[in-house]
């Protein structure tokens, strides 16, 4: 590669961190515990953002794309710390961080139940429902998730109807 090319490569890479960066620390606090592992899965999706920059054709939305590419990076980092540790790292949802914390009393209760029924779901089940929780249409779910946009119609039926439940629960249970 040409300086050139590198200093616009960069360009773009600094560009779409600036717009989606966002992408990164909230997929990482939902597929692992705040701290350590998330930290090391916020690094690990933006090195392959970088890596796989070149490969971005912009056939899709920058976001989806990136979207895509840090979901496929945290269920491979995923599938190798549960190879290592034998475990669900958000076995115990109350250690969960929230993607986008904030302040506000019954608000943030409702945030501490959504996610810890969402960390009840299966990794690829906790995927397609943040993807839709971040409004993205079927279709671009679809091209994150490489499945056609009426599968990931019923399969989000199918995890609304879940989460309704997990969240009906919780509130029985207080």
């Amino acid at each position: 590669m040409s300086e050139d090319a590198d200093k616009q490569r960069e360009a773009a890479y600094l560009e779409l961190l600036g717009r989606h960066g966002r992408i990164a620390p909230a997929v990482a606090r939902l597929y692992t515990r705040a701290g350590e592992d998330a930290a090391d899965l916020e690094q690990e999706i933006r090195l392959q953002w970088w890596r796989s920059l070149t490969g971005f054709s912009g056939r899709a939305r920058a976001s989806t794309w990136m979207y895509q590419v840090a979901l496929h990076t945290a269920l491979t980092f995923l599938r190798r710390r549960q190879r290592r540790l034998r475990a669900d790292p958000l076995e115990h949802a109350g250690n969960m961080a929230d993607p986008a914390p904030h302040a506000g009393g019954r608000e943030d209760q409702r945030r501490t139940a959504l996610h810890g029924a969402l960390a009840r779901l299966a990794p690829g089940e906790r995927a397609l429902a943040y993807l839709w929780l971040e409004e993205l249409s079927h279709e671009e779910i679809a091209t994150v998730s490489g499945m056609n946009a009426n599968a990931v119609g019923v399969r989000l039926h199918r995890i609304r109807q879940r989460l309704k439940e997990l969240l009906t629960a919780g509130k029985e249970g207080k």
